[in-house]
């Protein structure tokens, strides 16, 4: 925005400022104002100020980002120059934050913009502080007030009035809806203390917020029939961003991208997407994945091989470039539990296969290496075994595991049941990986990419059938032997 001054006529300019959102905004903060408003906040602030109900209710949903709190502080500026609405009710998660509001509204109303074409507010100030602002403008008496949630503004009158703006920011802390019973008396104060303190001529409800995994009182707002709920998420159905010029949507993708490989993709679909689906079609609340106690990690740590037990699964592929990965999964097992701690992946030759396999192996001293026994799968064993005969390489016992007729999605669905009741563990190094592909896949298609996550459905057939054979040993292998002296790929049929 250019800070040169342009002339212009002051009724008709105050006439634009009432019916564009985006002009009011540039007169306010003048300066500030970068980027204007897109078309659904503009149909947003449509529906906030045309009052056509004595009492209504709006439960609106912004991602984290997208100037949400400057949004509303536009709109109370609106409802002060252009509304019938003379008290206005500012409530926070905490009452530094809704005075905070207060604050900057009335930096917005001081503005050299606003007083050009609207006079002084404060020119005739009854009272003034961090709370409370009673001052005559415009025709009548405004009232502003900042309070805390869960503070008591029951009785709340000022000036013989009560509140007929109730704006409700963020009342919900991400922390506190972790825990059911703070949200629960949360939800009990802002129906039976806060919403009850309303002016008895009408009032408008405002609640914005974002999504949370837990306790969502968004969530339990959108699915009540006397409340509006406009909720949108960063990332639009057609792949845009809600805001492009704001937070362009390749931007968003790498936020996502580093949330998942931090092992949070959750963070971003609540407060980004603003969705409680956290695994969406997958039906899957990766939420309630658990992660590694502190005292697994530590042990691991200290020494990758401690456990009493570990095996290897093994999900082939074929050797072309556009083949589904090779995944070759390491599991240790500490105190009963199975801990999928090690990935290595790729388009991998049936060779390659078998090299890396044993590779990573021997460095685990782990004995026990399983594949899939279906189709030309199976016969990688076979080969396993031909290649550590060849290589002089002993120790390992190369078995099968079976589907037993089992669909693969509902293997996929029986592993993940396993991982969130806390009996198979996933270490960080993996974490991400997986959480990634439970939330792209969805069990009513069998094109999923399911590489790593499928072979987990397999875990607990190999703990009940080769218990024997998964339990720690020192393997028997010559130095020499943990490279083949034969570079040739096997004539493998896939």
């Amino acid at each position: 925005m250019s800070s040169e001054e342009i002339l212009v006529d002051s009724s008709s300019a105050a006439a634009t400022a009432k019916a564009d959102f985006n002009y009011l905004a540039g007169l306010a903060l003048a300066g500030e104002f970068l980027f204007a408003f897109p078309k659904w906040y503009l149909v947003l602030f449509s529906l906030l100020t045309q009052f056509k109900n004595r009492v209504e209710r709006f439960a609106i949903g912004l991602p984290r980002g997208f100037a949400k709190t400057t949004f509303i502080k536009i709109l109370c500026l609106w409802y002060i120059l252009f509304s019938h609405k003379t008290f206005i009710l500012v409530v926070s998660a905490s009452e530094k934050k809704a005075t905070s509001i207060l604050s900057d509204l009335e930096d917005m109303l001081s503005s050299p913009n606003i007083r050009r074409l609207f006079g002084h507010w404060d020119s005739a100030l009854e009272e003034n502080n961090n709370t409370t602002k009673v001052f005559y403008f415009r025709g009548r008496t405004i009232v502003l007030w900042a309070a805390g949630a869960g503070t008591s503004v029951r009785g709340i009158n000022r000036k013989n009035q009560r509140p007929d703006v109730i704006l409700m920011d963020d009342i919900q802390d991400k922390e506190d809806a972790k825990n059911k019973e703070m949200a629960d008396d949360l939800l009990v104060w802002m129906l039976g203390t806060l919403m009850k303190a309303r002016s008895p001529f009408g009032c408008i409800f405002i609640f914005v917020g974002n999504m949370y995994p837990q306790n969502s009182i968004l969530e339990k707002l959108k699915n009540n029939s006397q409340w509006v709920s406009l909720i949108v998420g960063g990332i639009l159905a057609d792949g845009t961003s809600l805001w492009e010029s704001l937070r362009p949507v390749e931007e968003l993708l790498e936020e996502y991208q580093s949330d998942t490989e931090m092992g949070h993709p959750e963070v971003f679909i609540s407060e980004v997407l603003n969705s409680t689906d956290i695994a969406l079609a997958s039906g899957i609340d990766i939420s309630k994945i658990p992660t590694l106690p502190s005292y697994f990690k530590e042990i691991l740590d200290e020494d990758q091989n401690a456990g009493e037990a570990s095996f290897i699964l093994i999900d082939p592929s074929g050797a072309k470039k556009k083949s589904d990965d090779c995944t070759i999964n390491h599991f240790e097992v500490l105190d009963g539990k199975p801990i999928f701690d090690e990935l290595v992946s790729g388009v991998f030759t049936p060779t390659e296969t078998i090299k890396l396999t044993i590779d990573l192996a021997i460095r685990r001293n782990t004995r026990l290496i399983c594949v899939e026994d279906v189709a030309y799968q199976s016969t990688l064993l076979h080969h396993f075994e031909q290649y550590c005969e060849r290589e002089g390489i002993t120790g390992f016992f190369f078995q099968p595991v079976s589907p037993r007729g089992q669909a693969k999605n509902n293997r996929i669905k029986r592993g993940v049941v396993k991982i969130i009741a806390g009996e198979i563990y996933l270490h960080p190094k993996v974490r991400s990986i997986v959480v990634s592909q439970y939330i792209g896949w969805n069990p009513l298609k069998t094109t999923n990419v399911d590489d790593v996550i499928d072979p987990i459905g397999y875990v607990e057939e190999v703990l009940q059938v080769y218990p024997d054979l998964a339990g720690r040993q020192i393997l028997e292998f010559r130095a020499s032997e943990t490279k083949a002296s034969h570079s040739e790929d096997l004539p493998l049929p896939w």
